[in-house]
């Protein structure tokens, strides 16, 4: 994952400054692509203005099994957030626009709710978007990207 996060950071963001000039940085994703775009929005929030996260997990350590080091914790914004503490980090957090949606029959739902609660902890406002049935998908992911980020088909 850190080879991941130094592609985007050293060749991904570079060529996108150059191509469009627009200070403004949106990050989304669905599913596991929710997990990344949380994670480097919370990571980088000097980078970025506003993450879009679409049925998302954000505890990896599920996947991970009895393995722990510093690099799964934070990359784990369930682990790192709640203990957040330094306070110009969290000046920078709070000015983040996020979102969170998700589907009220997701098995991830319990973890957003989780997340939004440690969010709130931290005075870092958000929005947790609750919709009907399952919603994980891309039929779903859709009309959430239209509502949520203005997209067109």
């Amino acid at each position: 994952h850190v080879q991941y996060e130094n592609y985007l950071l050293e060749e991904v963001l570079p060529l996108v400054y150059k191509k469009n000039q627009t200070p403004y940085m949106i990050v989304t994703g669905a599913s596991f692509g929710a997990y990344h775009a949380m994670n480097f929005a919370l990571r980088h929030p000097d980078l970025v203005n506003r993450v879009v996260a679409m049925s998302g997990m954000y505890n990896i350590e599920r996947w991970l099994g009895s393995y722990r080091d510093d690099n799964t914790y934070y990359n784990s914004p369930c682990l790192y957030l709640p203990n957040e503490c330094e306070e110009s980090r969290l000046h920078l957090l709070r000015s983040l626009d996020i979102s969170m949606a998700i589907g009220h029959d997701d098995p991830s739902i319990a973890n957003n709710r989780w997340f939004s609660s440690a969010l709130w902890s931290k005075n870092i406002w958000h929005a947790l978007r609750v919709w009907d049935g399952w919603s994980h998908d891309w039929p779903y992911w859709r009309k959430m990207i239209r509502l949520y980020l203005g997209g067109h088909d």
